[in-house]
């Protein structure tokens, strides 16, 4: 004779799932109101977020292999100086693999604040745009601040005097100030720079709520970072090549004047032939000789050295230049609707499911109360 009585294992089970759906299905049509109402709101908050546009730009980095150091009578004293002729080249570049690090730097965010850009047939810093716009803007982002977020804007107030006072350290390094992170964090949220690792392809992308506004903080970006990659990249050389020059112009200068000693010496005296005239003459033209061979090889290393600067320059391919977006690429005002289609279903579900248990559990403590 079979047993056909459920055993307590699956007894619990099925009180379990019983316990689930009924409580759901019962408030079937609150939950899917709820749903509603958050659907409508999060069409609300898509409706009232600014479109957004996407500019690109697209570039190939492409740097000439350096060759051997400069060589030549100057090593021993460029190294008093601290400068190796001999270095090679190539010690200061920056990889493009390295080049979001370098857009997430400190040094070169506040650079890019302070490009110009043109806007509205004015031209601007992009701090003084983003500024104004975060001044004049009253939209959804005040209505969070004043909602959502005013407990933290209240204890922001009412610790500023003491932020005000951390902006800089013994050390002489300087803090930045609560504005300034903002326009930082504001940055790094509408500029990304991606590198192809394979193909070595650098990819910048700017997005803004203005179309023209994008196209030109994408190309100050370009720019920016093209004039950043330079300076590190020709560090080296450039010091290099200061240093010849300026030897070269100091050279110079005494070459000139011992050659105007010679020529006058030999002109006051254009008949004489004594031993003393003859003895300074010499020294004269000996001294002549030396100072105008290091005058030549001067002369020659700078050639040397502008060569090498010119050829460690890097160039930049542009592949895709920067254009002024036409389409919207955000927000995705559906995403909005479903998303808070999605949250009010599992919230308002949540509730139905915990409602009953926590009424008992009040009703607990009052009545033990």
């Amino acid at each position: 004779m079979t047993d056909n009585t459920p055993s307590p294992s699956n007894s619990e089970d099925e009180i379990d799932l019983k316990d689930l759906i009924i409580p759901l299905w019962k408030a079937r049509k609150q939950i899917l109101t709820t749903a509603l109402i958050f659907a409508v709101i999060g069409g609300i908050i898509g409706f009232l977020t600014p479109a957004t546009y996407t500019a690109s730009s697209t570039f190939l980095p492409q740097t000439a292999q350096a060759g051997g150091g400069l060589s030549g009578s100057l090593g021993g004293l460029a190294s008093l100086a601290g400068i190796n002729l001999n270095a090679p080249m190539a010690g200061g570049e920056i990889p493009p693999t390295m080049y979001a690090k370098v857009l997430a730097s400190e040094p070169f965010r506040k650079r890019l604040l302070d490009a110009t850009i043109w806007v509205d047939g004015d031209t601007i810093s992009y701090r003084d745009y983003l500024e104004s716009r975060t001044s004049s803007g009253f939209g959804l982002g005040t209505i969070k601040e004043y909602t959502i977020g005013l407990p933290g804007k209240i204890l922001g107030a009412l610790s500023e005097d003491k932020k005000d006072g951390v902006e800089s350290t013994a050390g002489g390094l300087q803090a930045l100030s609560d504005d300034e992170y903002k326009l930082h964090n504001a940055l790094a949220g509408k500029v990304t720079i991606e590198t192809d690792k394979k193909e070595g392809v650098v990819s910048i992308t700017v997005v803004e709520s203005d179309p023209i506004v994008a196209a030109e903080v994408a190309k100050v970006t370009e720019e920016v970072l093209q004039d950043w990659i330079i300076e590190h990249k020709i560090k080296n050389a450039k010091a290099q090549y200061d240093f010849i020059e300026k030897q070269f112009d100091a050279k110079q200068k005494e070459f000139y004047s011992i050659q105007d000693q010679l020529a006058g010496y030999m002109d006051r005296n254009q008949n004489v032939l004594s031993a003393t005239y003859l003895t300074r003459l010499e020294r004269l033209q000996a001294e002549f000789d030396l100072v105008n061979t290091v005058y030549s090889e001067l002369a020659k290393q700078k050639e040397q050295a502008a060569i090498q600067l010119s050829k460690d320059t890097p160039t930049f391919s542009v592949l895709d230049p920067v254009k002024v977006p036409k389409e919207k690429t955000g927000p995705k005002k559906s995403i909005y609707v479903l998303g808070a289609f999605f949250i009010g279903l599992f919230f308002s579900a949540g509730w139905f499911l915990v409602r009953k248990p926590f009424q008992e559990f009040i009703k607990g403590i009052q009545g033990d109360s």
